[in-house]
């Protein structure tokens, strides 16, 4: 038995394209995409090489060192300039002036002077060995201005932190 058909084709309907354009539209956009990946991919990997060289450079600069015992004094140190006073020796006073002077400019300390500056020990040092002082700094133009000096001792070493007033 032969069945039939129940909806005719006729010969005279245009054939659907539909399939044809929708995967020529997915082929571009895939295309279109590789092509995007690779140019970031190479715009990416030259930015990295360019860092890479960056740090290589930086890595390969020579810093030069200078030789300090701070234990020692400095060469050439001139202890006059230096407030007298305090338990510090010469050297870790002069550390501790430096940065009282840079801490006195940032407070409106303009101009520290030494020779009007006093030193009081406001705290004994204590079973670590840390001790604070009261630096009265001259500011050279007429006041005075207090700063309190923790000196911390550390293997062998003390080091003297200005705290702003």
């Amino acid at each position: 038995m032969e069945t039939l058909d129940p909806t005719p084709v006729s010969p005279t309907e245009p054939k659907s394209n539909r399939n044809l354009i929708i995967g020529v539209v997915v082929a571009i956009v895939l295309c279109c995409c590789c092509a995007a990946t690779a140019a970031g991919g190479y715009y990416g990997y030259q930015a990295y090489v360019a860092a890479q060289a960056a740090v290589q450079q930086f890595e390969d600069m020579d810093i030069p060192t200078v030789p300090y015992d701070p234990n020692q004094p400095v060469p050439g140190f001139d202890t006059g300039d230096v407030p007298e006073g305090g338990l510090a020796d010469e050297t870790t006073r002069y550390t501790a002036w430096l940065s009282l002077q840079i801490v006195g400019m940032m407070s409106s300390c303009e101009a520290p002077n030494a020779q009007g500056t006093t030193i009081d020990v406001v705290q004994q040092p204590d079973a670590s060995g840390i001790w604070v002082e009261a630096w009265n700094v001259d500011c050279g133009n007429g006041t005075t201005q207090s700063f309190n000096v923790t000196f911390t001792p550390e293997n062998g070493v003390i080091t003297p932190s200005v705290e702003f007033p």
